[in-house]
């Protein structure tokens, strides 16, 4: 959408802007709000942000800084500035977002949905009361005394997957293979941080192709109550214990294990309390049915929204904007790009501490379908599989024609890639 109306002709936007690595730049943000709103920089913590991004801040609209205030503290600041809309694309902040946007009377998530939104535990409790299938979880706090540990060994053996309540990019996410491993776990975790769940169990059948992960993630949209999808994003494996390491879109799916998605995601959204906003909800396939992993409450990461941008010629950051100064917005059928579009990242082997040495990239970038390389971690740099997803070597992004070419191109950026580590 692009309009022909002056900035101050547009309603404003209130944009919650962390400056974490997950969020777009701000002239990427201020490109996606052209023709849609003028922004307002809303700033929660500017003591995070250089002094040179909030001089860009400060080129592509009004920044009010509301650090160190709550909710309604901050709506009141806010408020003399007359926003539309708010919308926020950082986790960590959602909660304080919704508050906010409680305070100002705005369209966004209400501050429960937004805490089942962010808390593994609040969520995974909200899916269950709804009727939808969960593995077994516990708060890691609960698990006091060796009674507690042999009764969940008993009812949901192992694995167990010790993950946060509240994170990101997997994160921190290990797996527990037994009772001694639980209890020499528990010491270490910080109060009101950590969940403990029964492992989701792979299918026995294959739902996807080879080179697939059993789980893929649906992009949402609500508008009112009424739910769009985007599309279904696909995984490659996982590299241990739990890290990603790409995606691409469209899934390659049957159009059942598709439709079965979609069906899990759409109950997920309504069952969260989800009436207007972008959802990111990932689903793993069971012989039992799908199963909902998580669902977050902004669009899909950044390779993400622009695999979508790439194979359909949507925004969802757009989307989100729209919606936010009170556009309604409804798909009546998800798209169908023409092209499958990647996104692979190379991870550090579990055990590696220091990356000595990355060799490769140059022949990667002439690998065909390849349009960009994203260097990550550097001869040098330490390394740990904790970092999750955040922590990679390099990844390429790109289109092919067809997913037995996207996983050609995957093999081929693995089998040209050098690198060295060291254990120490």
């Amino acid at each position: 959408m692009r309009s022909d109306r002056t900035r101050s002709e547009l309603p404003r936007l209130a944009f919650i802007y962390s400056g974490w690595n997950s969020e777009d730049p701000p002239l990427l943000l201020a490109e996606a709000a052209e023709g849609v709103a003028s922004l307002l920089w809303v700033l929660p913590d500017a003591r995070e942000l250089p002094r040179a991004v909030l001089r860009m801040l400060r080129g592509l609209g009004d920044v009010v800084d509301v650090t160190g205030l709550r909710g309604e503290a901050a709506a009141e600041v806010i408020r003399q500035h007359a926003p539309t809309g708010l919308v926020c694309c950082n986790d960590s902040y959602l909660v304080w977002a919704a508050d906010v946007a409680h305070a100002l009377g705005s369209r966004f998530f209400t501050p429960e949905t937004a805490i089942r939104l962010t808390d593994k535990l609040a969520q995974r409790r909200a899916l269950r009361d709804h009727g939808l299938p969960t593995p077994d979880f516990w708060d890691a706090d609960e698990l006091v005394d060796d009674a507690v540990i042999d009764s969940i060994a008993h009812r949901a053996g192992f694995p167990l997957v010790l993950k946060p309540r509240q994170g990101r990019s997997s994160q921190d996410i290990e797996a527990l293979r037994s009772p001694d491993e639980l209890r020499a776990a528990l010491p270490s975790i910080e109060p009101g941080r950590m969940l403990i769940e029964g492992f989701i169990p792979d299918p026995s059948g294959a739902s996807q192709s080879a080179g697939s992960a059993p789980y893929v993630s649906v992009e949402v949209i609500a508008s009112d109550g009424v739910i769009s999808v985007l599309g279904v994003t696909g995984r490659p494996p996982l590299a241990p214990p739990f890290r990603e390491t790409g995606c691409v879109f469209p899934a390659n799916l049957s159009q059942r294990a598709r439709d079965d998605a979609i069906a899990a995601a759409v109950t997920a959204t309504r069952a969260l309390g989800v009436e207007t906003g972008p959802l990111h909800i990932e689903v793993k396939s069971t012989d039992t049915g799908p199963v909902v992993i998580e669902a977050n409450g902004v669009t899909g990461g950044g390779a993400i929204r622009d695999l979508i941008q790439h194979g359909l010629g949507v925004d969802v950051l757009q989307l989100a904007m729209r919606l936010a100064v009170g556009e309604h917005i409804v798909f009546e059928e998800p798209p169908s790009p023409d092209e499958v579009g990647f996104f692979f990242e190379m991870q550090p082997n579990k055990d590696a501490r220091r990356i000595v040495s990355v060799d490769g990239l140059d022949d990667v970038a002439r690998i065909p379908g390849v349009e960009r390389v994203i260097p990550g971690l550097r001869a040098g740099d330490e390394c740990s599989w904790r970092a999750g997803t955040t922590g990679f070597i390099a990844a390429v992004f790109g289109a092919a024609p067809d997913h037995a070419a996207a996983n050609r191109v995957r093999e081929q950026f693995y089998d040209r890639m050098s690198v060295t580590t060291t254990n120490a």
